[in-house]
């Protein structure tokens, strides 16, 4: 088996480069196309559900004689723009130094590759007779790379992820099991003034002025947050984008300002907004005549973790063991994900992220996966998959 599924999530890996599923500036359709394609060609039904304009998840299932609780790989198939400052063609899926370079080969078409190729590997096995005990599905998302995560949402709402599904999805972990990631929040603050002549300052109400004090207090606000998590670490917030003024000579009437927070547990979304919200109104205390309004701009992503203890984890990390030869150490993150979404949703403690590559080449220039990092994965997920639904003993 090896030798086949490593070869197939490598050919597979080429050809999803090969399709741009660019977001924003594009969409998902030729790769929902390409999915498609591929689990009909093994034999599985697809089910794919319109999210958006040219925009439709995939989903596909081996179903199990057991029923309950399902292993869902859940995977996005949009990437970020291939951008500039590439040395190579993006799109051309190049394999050289054994690296497979091209946009989207870390962040996430290897791991998707991978778990695709497992799921063939499992419908063979079923073909030749084997029975299937527990059922294994796979959702193929849009829009990840993005607030809304609407796919995910989408996939959730459609009973594809459920509260007691295990579910993975393939990031770039270097194939570290991750259980915890940082809770990872959006908001817009508007300062809103008076304009006036920059000669006669006292006649206007400057939005500028405030939003400034606001930077600085909740720089010092989220270092003096006193909570620490042994996998998180500290909670962050920055001014990503401030816009405000119009003219040189001309008191600033409107400020406004993007906030990323990355916060742990025991935190929450309100708990983040609070904090904006008080030092929003001290700031606008010190400058006359501002008013400022506050809101999230993307779905509640609260911070999650995963039950290290639950029957999920602990098969997930014993087929670590067996195909790396070590034991796996459970590991967070301070970005978010679809499971992160599918966890915060719906209440789910199994939810994971296990894939190929490293975090690092997200979003870059260049981005590559290591081969062999790509061929492991592989064999991790057919032997989960196996070992999921087929049974203990399955060889």
């Amino acid at each position: 088996m090896d030798a086949a599924i490593e070869a197939q999530a490598v050919t597979l890996t080429k050809e999803l480069i090969a399709i741009p599923s660019e977001n924003p500036t594009g969409d998902e359709f030729a790769m929902a196309d390409r999915v498609e394609a591929f689990f009909r060609g093994i034999g599985l039904e697809v089910m794919r559900e319109r999210v958006a304009e040219r925009r439709e998840n995939v989903t596909a299932e081996i179903t199990g004689a057991r029923g309950g609780h399902a292993l869902v790989f859940l995977n996005h198939m949009d990437t970020v723009p291939a951008g500039e400052g590439w040395s190579r063609d993006p799109f051309l899926a190049t394999e050289e130094s054994g690296k497979i370079w091209g946009r989207g080969s870390c962040d996430m078409k290897g791991g998707i590759s991978a778990g695709l190729a497992a799921m063939a590997s499992l419908k063979k096995r079923i073909d030749g007779g084997a029975k299937a005990k527990g059922t294994v599905r796979c959702c193929m998302v849009v829009d990840e790379e993005s607030g809304a995560m609407i796919g995910t949402e989408a996939a959730i709402a459609s009973g594809h992820i459920n509260p007691d599904d295990i579910v993975i999805s393939c990031e770039p972990t270097e194939l570290a099991l991750v259980t915890a990631q940082k809770g990872a929040m959006w908001f817009e603050l508007i300062f809103s003034g008076k304009s006036a002549h920059a000669a006669t300052p006292h006649m206007g109400a400057d939005a500028i002025h405030a939003a400034s004090h606001a930077v600085v207090a909740l720089q010092e606000a989220v270092t003096q947050l006193h909570y620490e998590d042994p996998l998180l670490g500290r909670c962050t917030m920055i001014t990503s984008i401030i816009e405000g003024g119009h003219k040189t000579n001309v008191v600033s009437e409107r400020c406004v300002m993007q906030i990323d927070s990355r916060f742990v547990p025991p935190l929450r979304t309100a708990d983040i907004q609070g904090i904006i919200h008080e030092k929003a109104v001290q700031a606008c205390a010190q400058v006359s005549g501002v008013e400022f309004s506050l809101r999230a701009t993307i779905a509640d992503r609260p911070p999650v973790t995963a039950d290290t203890d639950s029957a999920g984890a602990r098969l997930i990390m014993q087929i670590l063991e067996e195909i790396l030869g070590a034991e796996p150490e459970p590991a967070g993150v301070s970005y978010y994900s679809d499971a992160g979404m599918a966890a915060a949703q719906t209440g789910s403690r199994n939810c994971f992220l296990l894939g190929p590559g490293n975090i690092e080449q997200a979003h870059t220039p260049d981005e590559f996966i290591e081969v062999d990092s790509l061929k492991k994965a592989a064999r991790v997920y057919g032997r989960l998959l196996e070992k999921f639904a087929l049974g203990a003993d399955a060889p």
